[in-house]
Protein backbone atom coordinates (compact mmCIF):
# COMPACT_ATOMS: atom_id res chain seq x y z
CA UNK A 1 0.00 0.00 0.00
CA UNK A 2 1.42 3.57 -1.14
CA UNK A 3 1.31 6.92 0.18
CA UNK A 4 -1.38 8.03 -1.12
CA UNK A 5 -1.16 11.41 -2.96
CA UNK A 6 -3.05 13.18 -0.25
CA UNK A 7 -0.53 12.28 2.50
CA UNK A 8 2.40 13.18 0.62
CA UNK A 9 1.18 16.80 -0.13
CA UNK A 10 -0.18 16.94 3.81
CA UNK A 11 3.50 16.00 4.70
CA UNK A 12 4.78 19.15 1.77
CA UNK A 13 2.69 21.73 2.96
CA UNK A 14 3.56 21.12 6.20
CA UNK A 15 6.98 21.11 5.77
CA UNK A 16 7.11 23.77 3.28
CA UNK A 17 5.50 25.72 6.07
CA UNK A 18 8.25 25.12 8.47
CA UNK A 19 10.51 26.13 5.93
CA UNK A 20 8.74 28.99 4.86
CA UNK A 21 8.89 30.33 8.58
CA UNK A 22 11.90 29.77 9.52
CA UNK A 23 13.54 31.34 5.98
CA UNK A 24 11.26 34.34 6.43
CA UNK A 25 12.13 34.69 9.86
CA UNK A 26 15.71 34.34 9.47
CA UNK A 27 15.82 37.03 6.52
CA UNK A 28 13.56 39.57 9.27
CA UNK A 29 16.28 38.57 11.63
CA UNK A 30 19.57 39.03 9.86
CA UNK A 31 18.35 41.74 7.01
CA UNK A 32 17.47 44.59 9.19
CA UNK A 33 20.58 44.83 11.60
CA UNK A 34 22.66 44.65 8.74
CA UNK A 35 21.25 47.42 6.82
CA UNK A 36 20.89 49.80 10.09
CA UNK A 37 24.80 49.32 9.79
CA UNK A 38 25.65 49.64 6.40
CA UNK A 39 27.40 52.58 7.22
CA UNK A 40 29.63 51.33 9.96
CA UNK A 41 31.54 48.52 10.79
CA UNK A 42 29.94 45.41 8.86
CA UNK A 43 27.99 42.89 11.64
CA UNK A 44 29.41 39.94 11.48
CA UNK A 45 27.61 38.24 14.26
CA UNK A 46 24.12 38.81 12.09
CA UNK A 47 25.50 37.26 9.73
CA UNK A 48 26.73 33.75 11.66
CA UNK A 49 23.25 33.57 13.28
CA UNK A 50 21.46 34.32 9.70
CA UNK A 51 23.49 31.06 8.56
CA UNK A 52 23.11 29.31 11.58
CA UNK A 53 18.87 29.96 10.84
CA UNK A 54 18.78 29.03 7.56
CA UNK A 55 20.89 25.39 8.79
CA UNK A 56 17.46 23.91 9.38
CA UNK A 57 15.84 25.61 6.54
CA UNK A 58 18.63 23.65 4.62
CA UNK A 59 18.06 20.39 6.27
CA UNK A 60 13.70 20.87 5.36
CA UNK A 61 14.25 21.62 1.80
CA UNK A 62 14.75 17.88 0.79
CA UNK A 63 11.95 16.28 2.66
CA UNK A 64 9.58 19.37 0.74
CA UNK A 65 10.94 18.12 -2.66
CA UNK A 66 10.51 14.44 -1.92
CA UNK A 67 7.69 13.97 1.14
CA UNK A 68 8.19 10.16 -0.13
CA UNK A 69 11.88 9.37 0.27
CA UNK A 70 12.86 8.02 3.67
CA UNK A 71 16.34 9.53 3.41
CA UNK A 72 14.74 13.05 3.20
CA UNK A 73 12.38 12.22 6.37
CA UNK A 74 15.32 11.46 8.17
CA UNK A 75 17.15 14.68 7.11
CA UNK A 76 14.06 16.18 8.33
CA UNK A 77 13.87 14.90 11.44
CA UNK A 78 17.23 15.65 12.41
CA UNK A 79 16.08 19.59 11.98
CA UNK A 80 13.38 18.96 14.37
CA UNK A 81 16.21 18.67 17.63
CA UNK A 82 18.27 21.76 16.32
CA UNK A 83 14.91 23.92 16.32
CA UNK A 84 13.72 22.80 19.48
CA UNK A 85 17.28 23.59 20.86
CA UNK A 86 17.37 26.81 19.48
CA UNK A 87 13.99 27.88 20.76
CA UNK A 88 15.02 26.83 24.22
CA UNK A 89 18.03 29.45 24.16
CA UNK A 90 15.36 32.29 22.62
CA UNK A 91 13.95 34.34 25.47
CA UNK A 92 10.87 32.72 26.40
CA UNK A 93 7.97 34.09 24.74
CA UNK A 94 9.54 36.44 22.15
CA UNK A 95 8.69 36.04 18.42
CA UNK A 96 12.20 33.58 17.61
CA UNK A 97 11.43 31.28 19.70
CA UNK A 98 7.51 30.70 18.82
CA UNK A 99 8.79 30.76 15.51
CA UNK A 100 11.14 28.22 15.94
CA UNK A 101 9.04 25.64 18.36
CA UNK A 102 5.85 26.42 15.69
CA UNK A 103 8.60 25.08 12.92
CA UNK A 104 9.36 22.17 14.96
CA UNK A 105 6.00 21.31 15.81
CA UNK A 106 4.60 21.47 11.90
CA UNK A 107 7.68 19.14 11.43
CA UNK A 108 6.90 16.79 14.00
CA UNK A 109 3.42 16.75 12.80
CA UNK A 110 4.59 15.60 8.91
CA UNK A 111 6.83 13.48 10.50
CA UNK A 112 4.54 11.54 12.75
CA UNK A 113 2.00 11.68 9.95
CA UNK A 114 4.26 9.50 7.31
CA UNK A 115 5.30 7.11 10.22
CA UNK A 116 1.96 6.61 11.35
CA UNK A 117 0.52 5.74 7.83
CA UNK A 118 4.11 3.82 7.16
CA UNK A 119 3.05 1.46 10.05
CA UNK A 120 -0.63 1.47 9.05
CA UNK A 121 0.64 0.24 4.95
CA UNK A 122 3.13 -2.04 6.70
CA UNK A 123 5.87 0.01 5.50
CA UNK A 124 7.85 -0.92 8.68
CA UNK A 125 11.27 1.57 7.55
CA UNK A 126 9.77 4.15 7.90
CA UNK A 127 10.42 3.93 12.03
CA UNK A 128 14.00 4.85 11.23
CA UNK A 129 12.77 8.18 11.63
CA UNK A 130 12.11 7.65 15.46
CA UNK A 131 15.61 7.24 16.07
CA UNK A 132 16.72 10.20 13.79
CA UNK A 133 14.70 12.30 15.49
CA UNK A 134 16.42 11.01 18.81
CA UNK A 135 19.68 11.57 17.16
CA UNK A 136 18.33 15.40 16.17
CA UNK A 137 18.12 16.35 19.63
CA UNK A 138 21.27 14.31 21.17
CA UNK A 139 23.35 16.56 17.95
CA UNK A 140 21.39 19.94 18.64
CA UNK A 141 21.89 19.21 22.71
CA UNK A 142 25.87 18.55 22.41
CA UNK A 143 26.17 21.38 19.92
CA UNK A 144 24.26 24.00 21.86
CA UNK A 145 26.26 22.81 25.18
CA UNK A 146 29.89 23.26 23.63
CA UNK A 147 28.77 26.77 21.92
CA UNK A 148 27.10 27.63 25.74
CA UNK A 149 23.88 28.19 24.23
CA UNK A 150 21.33 27.12 26.48
CA UNK A 151 23.53 25.08 29.12
CA UNK A 152 22.89 27.22 32.35
CA UNK A 153 18.91 27.39 32.01
CA UNK A 154 18.73 23.38 31.01
CA UNK A 155 21.67 21.82 32.80
CA UNK A 156 22.84 24.17 36.03
CA UNK A 157 19.30 24.52 37.38
CA UNK A 158 18.53 20.74 36.82
CA UNK A 159 17.73 19.22 40.46
CA UNK A 160 18.10 15.63 39.65
CA UNK A 161 22.15 15.90 38.35
CA UNK A 162 22.49 17.39 42.24
CA UNK A 163 24.72 20.95 42.92
CA UNK A 164 27.99 18.98 42.85
CA UNK A 165 27.88 18.45 39.10
CA UNK A 166 25.44 21.18 38.30
CA UNK A 167 28.70 23.26 39.44
CA UNK A 168 31.31 21.19 37.61
CA UNK A 169 29.25 21.48 34.12
CA UNK A 170 28.57 25.21 34.61
CA UNK A 171 31.75 26.54 36.53
CA UNK A 172 33.26 28.73 33.06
Amino acid sequence: MQMTSAGAARERILLATAALLLGLFAILSVVPPLLSEAGRRLGWLWILYGIVLLIPVALLIPAVIRPRSLIASLVAALAVGVLLILGMSAQPMSLPRIAMHLAAILCLAALGSRVIYGVAGRRYKVLWIAPSLLLGFAIAYVAGGMIRLHMVVQVCNWLPLGREISSILCSG
